[in-house]
């Protein structure tokens, strides 16, 4: 499994696995886990990393097997430079490697009288960490493909299978990438992929079924018109990383990736043995796969082609000037707009998505385009090489509708993006693009609670290193009050609003004050953020080895509380801080962020109901700030379940861990009954506990299991009734109520 970021804490839907376990006289349709097992057990035993030499006989097995099931073999090498860490460490200057790579590539030809020239990939790669055994990651996804090699190899087909073991997937997905490259003309030609890495975790239980973009397809339509799998969830992988599936979905081709989230202690380790695999989860991947597969190899089932591809919607969608596109998934773009993007082959290795918009007052449809790198969309495109709008009339129209930036060709609308031209004068060809909104940010410092205008927005002293002329040349840049930046009259506003909210403490404790802007409605409203730097610390310097005309800056960050004021949002009308009572839960959204209980992906919709799994996320966060609970934060797999990471602490109780589905809203009780469980889990000595509590005038409304906890988080005031006395035990939690409690909670000694 490729990662792509260190650490994200999420929750995912889970169905239950195949209990299908045959013996190794099964029949011929039947999943034999004793053969996938028996897989594990030899690759186990080659380590697969680029310094291996194990590594051959592992590509030696894969063949070998191919051949045993009559597939015909090819193999497909080619060099690709490999980031060396172990050189870059040492400080070498050329930190890549030259590797030779082998794609194994075993065929399934069509042997029906009626044949298509449609091609199903089956695909699992078999390289892994250096010097482990690598068994999930990924010797159990090579089984399953190997023990899909044998189910299929006797099976009348009219489609060509391709049953592929992919190198250096580890480095970025290199050897699918490459192979994908190589397709030619065969790209039309295939018709769907289905991809199988890290699947067979014990500790997971479940195997999950996602795809590149978290959309379904024909594929998990035939997985789903099966009894035993009609419940299934496709959902996009979130969990920092990807697989080799991701590599053909720019050329939109439908692709299923069976996985699960890594296992914290077990993933890219020494841990990462034998003994950890279910045999359970193999199974139902494997049965899964046959039955995509064979409904794709009846002679009975026409060519899928015209299924394969993505249907073309031209409906013309009109793009509003109030609308803030953000920028993130595919599914998040288009609920924010209405408008619905439909996925057209790419030429390079980004997914490429387009609509038709009307935009300003141009009469004729423009395409709007989009592109998706590891399934987040980048900043759009509107073309307009073949329109009758010049680009004279095109900047009329954003001088008229936006606010003109400093930066030529650029305009900025207050609802959150801004607007730039690519402008080819020799050519007289133009594009314009949509990306995230740009303010220039200002930085300030507190003197007797007055802000005083600083030199530069970065709330840090800068040294910079660059050769020039043969010397490295070092510089550094104090932060200090300005001579010539006034205090701008937003951020005097903007501070007037926010001080009264902030108490003496609190005042005291901030160092510095950026004051910027992502337009209204971003996720940049109101934020702290508290800053320790070791005084100890070593600094790399630069040897004279630093190229000629070379340089980087080092940002030592200035100590103490740095505050973020979004002055659109503070001082415009329509802005998301503007009222008191939204200013207010924004500084409490603050105060969780500074104590580093409220994880990013969370921070909007502070209003709307909580989910078991977000607040899962909340909890987890908590305890890692204040319990004596430690885990190891050097493995990116980190609480990639939160709700099965309560389970294990035993604050989550139930006869099983599906009794709360994740995607499930919680009610003010349940949420008091699991705070309580956080407090006694915290070990907190607070003697009004036991005290006598005031009664709700809904006290009747109160379930029994609940009572207990709902008085005790009263008597402690970590989490209160509401208007009239009530309690209200079976409304919603909301994401606002769960930060104040939890909050109280991290106040508690």
């Amino acid at each position: 499994m490729k990662r792509i970021f260190n650490l994200l804490l999420t929750v995912f839907i889970i169905f239950s696995a195949s209990s299908t376990i045959s013996t190794a006289s099964a029949a011929e349709n039947t999943v034999n886990t004793n053969e996938m097992m028996a897989t594990i057990e030899v690759l186990s035993k080659y380590p697969r990393g680029h310094h291996n030499e194990e590594k051959e006989l592992a590509r030696k097995f894969i063949t070998d097997t191919f051949k045993k099931y009559g597939l015909t073999v090819t193999t497909q090498t080619f060099d690709t430079e490999i980031f060396d860490w172990e050189k870059a460490d040492k400080g070498d200057n050329n930190p890549f490697n030259t590797y030779s790579a082998v794609n194994i590539v075993g065929t399934l030809s069509p042997n029906t009288t009626e044949k298509t020239k449609d091609i199903l990939i089956i695909g699992a790669h078999y390289d892994g960490i250096k010097d482990i055994q690598a068994a999930n990651d990924n010797a159990s996804g090579v089984a399953v493909m190997l023990e899909l090699a044998r189910l299929l190899h006797n099976v009348p087909t009219d489609t060509e299978i391709r049953f592929i073991a992919f190198d250096v997937e580890e480095d970025g997905l290199i050897g699918s990438r490459h192979y994908v490259e190589q397709l030619g003309a065969d790209s039309e030609r295939v018709i769907g992929m289905l991809n199988f890495d890290m699947l067979a975790a014990k500790k997971e239980k479940t195997v999950k079924i996602y795809s590149a973009d978290g959309q379904e397809s024909f594929l998990s339509d035939l997985l789903k018109s099966k009894e035993n799998y009609k419940d299934i969830q496709v959902r996009e992988y979130n969990s920092g990383g990807t697989s080799d599936h991701a590599s053909f979905h720019p050329k939109a081709i439908p692709n299923l990736f069976f996985s699960h989230p890594a296992v914290h202690g077990e993933y890219h380790n020494e841990n990462d043995t034998i003994e950890h695999i279910s045999s359970d989860m193999l199974a139902y991947a494997a049965d899964a796969g046959q039955v995509i597969a064979r409904e794709i190899m009846s002679d009975e089932t026409p060519s899928y082609q015209a299924v394969a591809r993505p249907i073309i919607d031209n409906t013309v969608y009109p793009l509003a000037n109030t609308i803030r596109i953000p920028f993130g998934s595919k599914k998040e773009v288009e609920e924010a707009t209405g408008i619905h993007f439909s996925q057209v082959p790419s030429d390079d290795n980004v997914a490429k998505y387009q609509a038709n918009i009307q935009l300003f007052d141009i009469e004729q449809p423009l395409t709007l385009t989009a592109t998706s790198n590891w399934g987040w969309f980048g900043p759009l495109k509107v073309d307009f090489h073949n329109t009758d709008v010049s680009f004279e009339a095109l900047t009329a129209m954003l001088d008229e509708t936006f606010v003109k930036s400093e930066q030529e060709n650029r305009w900025n609308n207050i609802y959150g993006n801004s607007y730039y031209i690519e402008y080819d004068e020799q050519e007289n060809i133009f594009t314009m693009y949509i990306d995230s909104y740009e303010a220039t940010a200002e930085g300030y410092s507190l003197v007797d609670g007055e802000l005083v205008r600083m030199e530069s927005a970065n709330a840090a002293n800068e040294i910079h290193f660059y050769k020039k002329d043969g010397e490295l040349i070092k510089e550094e840049v104090i932060n200090k009050p300005s001579n010539t930046l006034p205090v701008t009259e937003h951020a005097k506003q903007s501070w007037e609003k926010v001080k009264p909210l902030l108490s003496t403490e609190e005042l005291a404790e901030i160092n510095f004050i950026t004051i910027g802007s992502d337009g209204i409605g971003g996720n940049m409203l109101i934020n702290m953020a508290n800053y320790l730097s070791d005084p100890t610390e070593q600094v790399y310097e630069p040897t004279e080895d630093l190229p000629e005309g070379h340089g980087y800056t080092i940002f030592n960050y200035l100590n103490g509380v740095h505050l973020y004021l979004d002055h659109i949002d503070l001082t415009n009308p329509s802005g998301n801080s503007y009222s008191e009572k939204d200013m207010s839960t924004n500084v409490t959204m603050a105060r969780a962020m500074k104590a580093e209980i409220f994880p990013y992906e969370l921070r909007q919709n502070y209003d709307a109901d909580i989910k078991w799994s977000d607040f899962s996320k909340l909890v987890v966060a908590l305890l890692v700030q204040k319990a004596d609970w430690a885990p190891d934060m050097t493995q990116p797999s980190l609480l990639e379940d939160t709700s099965s990471t309560l389970y294990e602490l035993g604050i989550l109780e139930g006869d099983s861990e599906t009794m709360f589905a994740p995607n499930d809203t919680i009610t003010r009780e349940e949420a008091a009954f699991i705070l309580h469980k956080v407090y006694q889990y915290m070990n907190i000595t607070d003697a009004v506990i036991d005290g006598q509590p005031i009664l709700y005038n809904d006290d009747s409304e109160i379930s029994a299991w609940a009572r207990d906890s709902v008085y005790r988080m009263q008597l402690t005031q970590i989490m209160n009734g509401m208007e009239n006395n009530l309690f209200l035990p079976h409304n919603n939690y909301t994401l606002e109520q769960a930060i104040i409690t939890l909050l109280n909670l991290y106040e508690k000694k």
